[in-house]
């Protein structure tokens, strides 16, 4: 069940909103992880005294640091722990990509749906670590062997002009490279996200370079130092920053800390251990600034000013004086504020840092107006928010934005209430609470208490929120449009230009005045985000992001599907259409079909009373003069007063990660190919970490089952004439690589074994019947090939995988997306035969992509071509192929 919370802030249960099964709304969940997430653990290190302390080491100076790298989970999150907990730096991760080319440990999602995943994990990474994210327009299209097959898919300038941005936006005075942009990096996204931190370094200084951003509100900024991680290899190292050493305010070390924001990225298999002991980041100094002796680099920060008082350079001499004065005076409350912090008394350190804060504040203002003030303000204002945060923190004062409901429809309302709970010693008075929306949208006051909050107070402020009809629906403002070729495309509101996500949609500002003892009144503001607040009856309290989605909602079932030409059969296609709408909706459905199809009904009628309602209904659709090719069928709803809806979304939501609606057509995109399967051919399908295969295989007529963990367990195969392994398999599945003799048993016994994709645990368990490596000597990985229009070489062209019962040509490798495969065998014993032979340019041909050999009274196939990527994308040879392996008979190998 899912609960809401009333005004008085005691949660009741509601009506859950359906979660599985659901076309149009459905929440993808991990396996085994279907608990609500409440991301609590990230948010403890930012509240009470723990988030104080954190907090004054951000007070004294202005370090800014920027890491660049191509991909998440490539940061170095030990070193970006060390600076920002540690030692009070303001850090930031650029990621070039948001992942979307990688594969999924934990979900179904691939493409543009993993890099919401892995920017969530960012997200979630950087909450735990302290830093900032940001990203660039690029699109992760896979892996690639060199720059400039990257640089290629990604123009130069453009990649620069996104990279240059986020270094004028954040000011850093370092910026860290995780790689070195040569060849030694591996990924030629890895090696393009080093020459863009070396090129950036100087562009973003350089006026010349990008001038269109000055007009956007930016200035040129010289970065003092570029360093390089040197990940390990010792050469040319420049000094290590220690990360292991024991922190009393963390409970654990920056390293510690940092392997549980790494743990984060759990779409790629990335969860490691906390250990004891001293730890090092090593760096190697690259650049530094005109004026700046890169010989003399005695330290991250050495040579670079980040002193408070530093910042004043420029103003004129009067206001100069100044604002130095009120620096200084800051700087020594703060020193105050954590020196009786570290006595273990949060409420005394509270009188200091309204201190402190008074003094930025009249800094900031005596330089108000001033010419050359920009670059000071920039500097300080972050400081004014944390100073505030760390004052509330010690003084014990809490604000929240509660909405009553987490799904909003544009013409409906939602109530907001607004809490601050003065939990300390001190008195507040003068609050004035205030919403922060859309210029479109409509507030009221339902209700307000008085403005003076005695200690032990709460408060609780009512709004009612009118959502307009032509309110913007929570999308990702990175895919409004279509991408163009690689690169995303970015709004004309330079305000979400690199963001993670958009900002959310509903906030509340509260502006306070709290007496403290020895200094007075000290006026503060601060915003919170409005979120849902639910209960989970096994779980407990959890929060959720408040989302606009549609009144209605439509989705087709299945997304895609391959037709065999020449096959008259109906076939169903499932639409699920959702309400939202509190009021309810009524209309009619129709699935619009091109010309060589028919589809009955015409229309189906439906209507919902109230929210959280939804229906499946089926369209039968036949085939009427088909031609072979790609095709679209589209689910529409109309309702009775003309709005058309033919959209759907889903809840990409993991207990790690915020959750996110994720819109997209309703289609349904139809393959129709010449295709088939031996006749009367059933497969048991072994399921991996996810893929489609066993969909594809019944889509070609074929007799599919996916195997219960029970049925593994008995290796009860007897009912089948092949069994296919899905991809990752021996990595996901202990229970699978414990019975693994049962399967090999199948093919010794006259059956044919399909293994998909594994990595390495599959030569080192030693899980095939003959023995194969994925490495070569000297090699960093294995084989794989990143072209996905690779040329194709039959290695035996009257072998029954080349010629039944589907006769391939070159042409069935035409149209395939991404790649050919991964994870290819470098080596195997002659038994193996290879059927395949791809080329990526430049390199020696390879054959490990699938390889057949004769075991027992059966026959065994290892594949690395990537069916996981071509199935989604409707490719016809990869079905063609498929569908050739599954028949595969031992006397063809005899």
């Amino acid at each position: 069940m899912r609960a809401a919370s009333t005004a008085s802030g005691t949660p009741t249960l509601r009506r859950a909103r359906p979660l599985a099964g659901a076309a149009v709304l459905s929440i993808t969940l991990g396996a085994a992880l279907v608990a609500p997430p409440t991301l609590a653990a990230q948010d403890e290190l930012d509240r009470g005294v723990t988030g104080a302390a954190l907090a004054l080491r951000q007070l004294d100076g202005v370090k800014r640091v920027l890491m660049i790298a191509a991909h998440p989970d490539d940061e170095d999150t030990s070193l970006l722990t060390a600076l920002a907990r540690g030692m009070g730096a303001e850090t930031a991760y650029l990621s070039l990509t948001r992942g979307d080319g990688g594969q999924n440990l934990i979900g179904p999602e691939l493409f543009e749906g993993l890099g919401v995943v892995r920017t969530g994990e960012l997200v979630a990474a950087r909450r735990l670590d302290g830093g900032r994210q940001f990203f660039t327009r690029a699109f992760d299209f896979g892996f690639s062997k060199t720059a400039d097959e990257s640089l290629g898919k990604w123009p130069r300038e453009e990649l620069l002009h996104d990279v240059v941005w986020v270094v004028r936006n954040f000011r850093p005075q370092v910026i860290v490279s995780v790689f070195a942009g040569t060849p030694a990096d591996g990924h030629g996204q890895h090696q393009a996200a080093g020459i863009m931190a070396r090129e950036a370094f100087a562009a973003a200084a350089d006026p010349a370079r990008f001038p269109e951003q000055f007009e956007r509100g930016l200035e040129p900024w010289q970065v003092s130092k570029l360093y390089r991680r040197t990940r390990g290899l010792p050469e040319g190292e420049t000094f290590t920053l220690e990360t292991g050493r024991y922190d009393p305010v963390l409970g654990r070390s920056s390293f510690q800390l940092a392997m549980d924001s790494r743990s984060q990225h759990r779409s790629q298999d990335m969860g490691v251990g906390q250990p004891f002991g001293s730890r090092g980041s090593q760096l190697t100094l690259i650049s530094v600034a005109p004026g700046l002796d890169a010989a003399d680099d005695g330290g991250f920060f050495a040579g670079v000013d980040t002193t408070l008082v530093g910042q004043v350079e420029g103003l004129p001499e009067a206001v100069a004086a100044e604002v130095t004065a009120s620096l200084e005076r800051y700087r020594a409350h703060v020193d105050e504020a954590s020196a009786r912090l570290s006595a273990l008394d949060p409420s005394r350190a509270a009188p200091p840092l309204g201190s402190a804060l008074l003094a930025l504040q009249e800094g900031l203002v005596g330089a108000e107006g001033v010419e050359g003030a920009s670059a000071m303000a920039q500097a300080l204002a972050p400081r004014t928010e944390r100073v505030t945060s760390a004052m509330l923190e010690s003084a014990g004062v809490l604000v929240r934005a509660v909405a009553d409901d987490d799904l909003v429809v544009p013409g409906d309302t939602v109530t907001v209430r607004v809490e601050t709970w003065n939990g300390g010693p001190f008195t507040v008075s003068e609050v004035r609470p205030r919403l922060s929306i859309p210029s479109t949208w409509n507030t009221s006051v339902q209700e307000s208490a008085a403005g003076q909050l005695a200690p032990g107070e709460v408060r609780r402020d009512l709004y009612r929120v009118v959502v307009p009809m032509d309110a913007d629906l929570s999308r990702l403002y990175f895919r409004t449009e279509a991408r163009d070729g690689e690169l995303y495309r970015w709004p004309d509101d330079t305000r979400l230009w690199a963001l993670p996500f958009s900002p959310p949609v509903i906030g509340a500002h509260v502006e306070a005045v709290i007496e403290l003892p020895e200094v007075g009144a000290v006026p503060f503001e601060v915003r919170r985000d409005a979120r849902y607040v639910g209960v989970d009856k096994a779980l407990g309290e959890f929060t959720e992001p408040v989302l606009v989605v549609p009144a209605v909602s439509v989705a087709t079932r299945p997304a895609v599907t391959v037709w065999p030409a020449g096959l008259t059969e109906t076939r169903d296609i499932s639409v699920e259409v959702r309400g939202e709408a509190a009021a309810g909706s009524r209309g009619a459905l129709q699935l619009e079909v091109p010309q060589g199809w028919r589809v009955e009904p015409q229309e189906i009628p439906f209507a919902f009373e109230g929210p959280a309602e939804s229906r499946s209904v089926t369209f039968r659709v036949t085939p009427d003069g088909a031609a072979e090719g790609r095709h679209v069928f589209r689910a529409v709803a109309t309702l009775d007063d003309g709005r058309r809806y033919d959209e759907g979304y889903s809840l990409i939501q993991y207990p790690h990660i915020e959750r996110t609606a994720f819109f997209d057509t309703s289609e349904t995109r139809v393959t129709v190919v010449p295709v088939r399967a031996a006749e009367g051919l059933k497969v048991g399908y072994i399921m991996g970490s996810g893929d489609d295969g066993a969909l594809a295989l019944q889509q070609m007529g074929v007799d599919v089952e996916v195997l219960s963990p029970e049925r593994i367990q008995a290796s009860d195969y007897a009912d089948f004439d092949a069994l296919v392994l899905g991809i990752r398999v021996y990595e996901t599945r202990p229970d699978v690589a414990a019975v693994n003799e049962g399967i090999l048993e199948f093919a010794r016994s006259g059956g044919t074994v399909v293994v998909q994709y594994n990595k390495f645990e599959y030569p080192a368990g030693g899980f095939a019947p003959y023995e194969v490596a994925m490495r070569s000597p000297g090699s960093r990985g294995a084989p794989r090939v990143t072209d996905e229009a690779s040329p194709v070489a039959f290695v035996d062209p009257e072998s029954p995988v080349i010629q039944g019962p589907n006769a391939l040509t070159e042409r069935d490798f035409d149209g395939w997306v991404q790649e050919r495969g991964l994870y290819f065998l470098a080596d195997w014993d002659p038994t193996f035969q290879p059927q395949l032979e791809f080329v990526d340019p430049g390199e020696e041909p390879t054959r490990g992509s699938l390889l057949v050999a004769p075991y027992g009274d059966g026959v065994y196939v290892y594949t690395g071509i990537s069916f996981f990527r071509q199935f989604p994308a409707g490719v016809a040879g990869a079905y063609r192929l498929f569908a050739n392996l599954v028949s595969l008979k031992a006397e063809d190998w005899r």
